[in-house]
């Protein structure tokens, strides 16, 4: 199961993942950066981190 969360605007971190099994473990995600937050110079470096994210949940799996 997934949960992303996208948000716009001067935020410390505008992309954020939970994943779980539906069991005990799960895997939170964020990337903050060391800035004082504008979106408008975070916008390219956001848009290739959202790809890799998202290439991160679709390809994750679990192992015992």
């Amino acid at each position: 199961n997934c949960v992303f969360f996208s948000a716009g605007g001067k935020f410390a971190t505008t992309n954020t993942f939970f994943l779980t099994d539906a069991s005990k473990p799960f895997l939170l995600g964020s990337l903050y950066f060391d800035a004082t937050p504008n979106a408008d110079s975070l916008a390219i470096v956001n848009s290739f981190l959202l790809v890799d994210m998202k290439h991160l949940i679709n390809s994750f799996t679990w192992r015992n």
